[in-house]
């Protein structure tokens, strides 16, 4: 029955959305050619150089060196294995939806389990330093409050690596990895599994531009639109909260919701990333509402100091 409700739901929005494309036809192509625009300038050259580069890493076992550097460290603190490790430093550097696609490769080649690949998902989740940077500077006009906001949003992944230390993973001996492939093997197979999965992500950012848009139409309070833009589409909110007429404590607590969370937008594209190597998204979803928890908390406890 809950299955049956649940369809109704989605057919109805649907129909609905189809009138309002058709009532409000050149809004929503602009809408869909503005996220055209938003992925060609910044996700595409971001994300495709860094997909590229992290096949390759993989292909010529560079996990094998990574953990040879820092296996103590992240041994000692949180019981890491060895792909859990490699994922962790490599998402710090190149952020999500990035470090989706690093687990399904893993994934994909038998270097990984898929279990232990949901739950380091769940802790891996670190959106792109200079996006966060350049965003929360144009919305707080304070280097201080920015780097405290990002020091919070990455400091509870930490926390959650450290709650997950006594998870049994599945650990991979390195040393029995196949020899790498030729680098023009190697692009051949990367480039249009990289470009498949920017097509994806382009198709859901689209999607979600769409709903924030047609949210839009219907509601007109401003903080409430913000909120939704937020929960749907993390960049969205911030572009609306930086535009809203509110103090700065309720700027920084939208902010650490919105960045915490995620949006629905990155929980989609995760989710279609990971979805053909029969990965949990369960865990990922859990850590996210773990998340958003942790941080307000911590972010409370600043104003206090």
């Amino acid at each position: 029955m809950k299955k049956f409700f649940k369809n109704d739901i989605y057919l109805l929005i649907t129909l609905l959305f189809v009138v309002l494309i058709f009532k409000n036809n050149v809004l929503f192509k602009n809408c869909i050619l503005h996220g055209c625009q938003i992925f060609f300038q910044s996700v595409f050259p971001n994300l495709f150089p860094m997909f590229l580069i992290n096949d390759i890493l993989i292909e010529y076992n560079f996990m094998f060196y990574l953990n040879r550097w820092f296996e103590k460290i992240f041994y000692h603190l949180f019981h890491f294995s060895n792909a859990a490790t490699y994922i962790f430093c490599m998402s710090l550097f190149s952020g999500t939806p990035t470090n989706a696609y690093i687990v399904a490769n893993l994934v994909k080649n038998k270097h990984l389990h898929p279990k232990d690949a949901g739950i380091i998902l769940s802790y891996s989740f670190f959106l792109n330093p200079l996006f966060l940077y350049a965003m929360l500077t144009t919305l707080l006009q304070d280097s201080k409050l920015v780097f405290r906001l990002i020091a919070i949003v990455y400091s509870v992944n930490v926390f959650l690596a450290f709650f997950k230390r006594n998870y049994p993973y599945q650990n991979i001996e390195l040393s029995s990895l196949e020899m790498p492939q030729g680098i023009s093997k190697v692009l051949s197979s990367s480039i249009p599994h990289a470009f498949q999965t920017l097509i994806q992500i382009l198709g859901t950012m689209i999607f979600y531009f769409i709903l924030c848009e047609g949210f839009h139409l219907f509601i007109k309070n401003s903080q409430v639109n913000c909120f939704i833009n937020g929960f749907l589409e993390v960049t969205g909110g911030l572009v609306k909260l930086n535009t809203l007429e509110i103090n700065l404590i309720l700027k920084q607590f939208f902010a650490i919701l919105f960045l915490s969370f995620g949006g629905l937008s990155i929980h989609s594209q995760i989710k279609n990333i990971i979805l053909e190597e029969n990965i949990p998204y369960t865990y990922f979803w859990k850590a996210r509402c773990m998340h958003v928890a942790l941080a307000v908390l911590l972010w409370g406890l600043t104003l206090l100091i």
